[in-house]
């Protein structure tokens, strides 16, 4: 009797143990697929954060949920994944990538991960990474490396960022193009190139400067000319004026004098002869004494 009570006693705790031992937790930065070890099954709908009662014998196999970092430099003090990526440009240089990506599971296609590449899918995804890089280092000549380094970077990203999609049941939110190594003789010649480009476009802004500066004052000048005519003009204008207004007086005058002599000579019964002496005697006595002079 003691016997069969100590095995149910046993029984008892084992199923307990088995019940408790059931239930799976998930932390907030993980999914989960469920697996069963009786059945070697695994569920297709994956779990998020929680905890979860799965049934005897099942268990959880986690995934990442957060962002997983991957990087391939040269510095040893950076914690990365390998080394600079080597590769060849378009016109056949050797070239050094130094990058690094940010990748995260879709949670929709865990399972199709998981069936896919299985649990340990990390070095496939590097095996990716590397090979979708060094091909897209190919398209573009060593130049257009040393100078449109934002534009490789955006589409080397959008090429990983769709292979993982594709292929490898992720997303690459992040990428980053840090270092691009060219060979040091071409490096030197492109930094050569591009100071000797500097210095044209700082001539060419010089020169228009120049032209600029020069326009104007042929512009002033112009602009002192105009003002000089029309002072001119001003002054022409001003002297003719003068001129008629003096003109029309002296006529006017003329035209009195006349008139006036022309009632003399009518009231007086002078002939020319008598005019003329007393315009003589007149004029001798309108002229300033100090200026005369009588030859007796």
């Amino acid at each position: 009797m003691q016997a069969y009570v100590y095995v149910l006693v046993v029984a008892g705790a084992a199923l307990a143990i088995l019940f408790f031992a059931s239930f799976q937790t998930l932390e907030y930065q993980e999914y989960g697929l469920n697996y069963s070890w009786i059945s070697e099954t695994v569920e297709q709908k994956p779990y998020t954060g929680g905890r979860y009662y799965l049934g005897i014998g099942n268990h959880f196999i986690k995934f990442p949920r957060m962002v997983k970092s991957v990087l391939f430099s040269d510095d040893y003090a950076d914690k990365k994944e390998g080394p600079a990526l080597q590769s060849r440009t378009k016109d056949g240089l050797n070239v050094r990538l130094e990058v690094s990506f940010q990748y995260r599971l879709i949670f929709d296609k865990v399972y199709d991960l998981y069936f896919t590449l299985g649990a340990d899918y990390e070095p496939i995804f590097l095996r990716m990474a590397i090979e979708q890089l060094s091909i897209a280092a190919t398209e573009h000549n060593a130049h257009f490396f040393f100078t449109n380094r934002s534009m490789i970077g955006a589409e080397m990203h959008d090429k990983l960022n769709h292979h993982f999609q594709a292929h490898a049941f992720a997303e690459v939110p992040f990428f980053q193009l840090r270092t691009v190594h060219l060979p040091n003789d071409f490096e030197e010649a492109l930094k050569e190139t591009q100071v000797k480009q500097q210095d044209i476009q700082i001539a060419s802004l010089e020169q228009k400067t120049k032209t600029v500066t020069f326009k104007t004052r042929v512009l002033q000048a112009e602009q002192d000319v105009h003002v000089v005519v029309n002072q001119g003009e001003a002054e022409a204008a001003a002297i003719l004026a003068a001129n008629k207004a003096y003109c029309k007086q002296f006529e006017v005058t003329q035209d009195l004098q006349t008139s006036a002599l022309s009632k003399l000579v009518r009231a007086s019964g002078w002939n020319s002869g008598q005019l003329l002496d007393y315009m003589r005697v007149r004029a001798l006595r309108s002229h300033p004494s100090n200026r005369s002079m009588i030859r007796m």
